[in-house]
């Protein structure tokens, strides 16, 4: 049969591909009919055929040969179109799984910050349990002090932080709550006076040098003792190294730490002692923007919760 002569039309944003177009093109294109397209679509003949005829109005000819009696074949300008329009209908099938997977909290990405010290307990159980339920999640972390994640978080460089020693931000804009709570010990060394006691109080460590970790000048610790210790002057050493140092800083005798519980590890020649008196535990608060509607986000602490949960009861 003779091809039809089209006008070449403008190509544009008026002319381009629907979905079903795409859909309807290749099923002719793979039945070779324009009957059995219409079939396996579920549509009449006719549709089909002026589905064809509208994308051979958008394209400079025919994109099919019809034989009267046989199977339709593509042209060449047809063939051209195939491969294309398969990989069209293959990235849009694509972007709707990958968005139903996000929507379903099996895939996407979340940025993580925590305070130093808080990832030994609740944190740690929430991210094995969440990373076996959706190992297809793109984590990233950043350890820092609650000053420094507080502005990622502003910034938008962190979608969700958990900080200890942060003040009420009293702001519309975050959503802030305690997840758990860490019980607080002095870190001693073994040979020290008071390390055979079986707990110590605030006025026992009072009269104690103590050494703390920071960072970028953060006092949040500091000021976090001198709450708790009341109407004395601590006589705190601030240093900016990490926990593992700090340790070694407490076996050679520069001071004694002051640590959550689940986050020392038991060393040689450390002794910890437990803090029993008010105000002896720290709250851990999760902290994201109040308009996050991120269901990764959502699961995730929902993971860290139920671990906080077994935390708690175990303690």
């Amino acid at each position: 049969m003779k091809a039809r002569n089209r006008p070449k039309v403008r190509t544009g944003p008026y002319a381009r591909l629907s979905f079903t177009q795409i859909e309807v093109f290749l099923k002719v294109a793979e039945t070779r009919s324009f009957l059995s397209a219409a079939t396996q679509l579920g549509v009449t003949q006719p549709s089909v055929s002026q589905t064809i005829a509208t994308l051979e109005e958008i394209y400079p000819g025919n994109l099919f040969d019809r034989r009267r009696g046989g199977p339709v074949a593509l042209t060449p300008i047809g063939e051209a179109l195939f491969p294309l329009a398969k990989a069209i209908l293959h990235t849009a099938d694509q972007t709707f799984l990958r968005t139903a997977a996000v929507s379903l909290s099996q895939s996407g990405r979340l940025s993580i910050g925590f305070h130093p010290g808080i990832a030994s307990g609740p944190l740690r159980q929430g991210l094995k349990s969440f990373g076996l339920e959706c190992p297809d999640v793109e984590l990233d972390f950043v350890e820092g002090m609650p000053g420094d994640l507080h502005a990622k978080l502003c910034d938008h460089k962190l979608d969700l932080i958990f900080v200890a020693f942060m003040p009420d931000l009293a702001n519309p804009a975050f959503h802030q709550g305690t997840i758990w709570s860490e019980r607080l010990v002095a870190v001693l060394p073994a040979g020290h006076p008071l390390a055979d006691r079986p707990s110590l109080r605030w006025a026992d460590i009072a009269r104690l040098p103590i050494i703390l970790r920071t960072a970028g000048g953060d006092m949040s610790g500091y000021r976090a003792i001198l709450s708790r210790i009341g109407g004395n002057t601590p006589r705190c050493t601030q240093y900016e190294v990490s926990r593992s140092m700090l340790m070694q800083l407490v076996l050679l005798d520069y001071g004694i730490a002051i640590s959550f519980a689940s986050e020392i590890v038991e060393l040689p020649g450390i002794t910890l002692v437990p803090i029993i008196d008010e105000r002896a535990t720290v709250p851990v608060q999760g902290i994201w923007h109040a308009d996050d509607a991120n269901p990764v986000r959502h699961r995730f602490v929902k993971h860290v919760r139920n671990a906080a949960r077994e935390y708690a009861a175990n303690e």
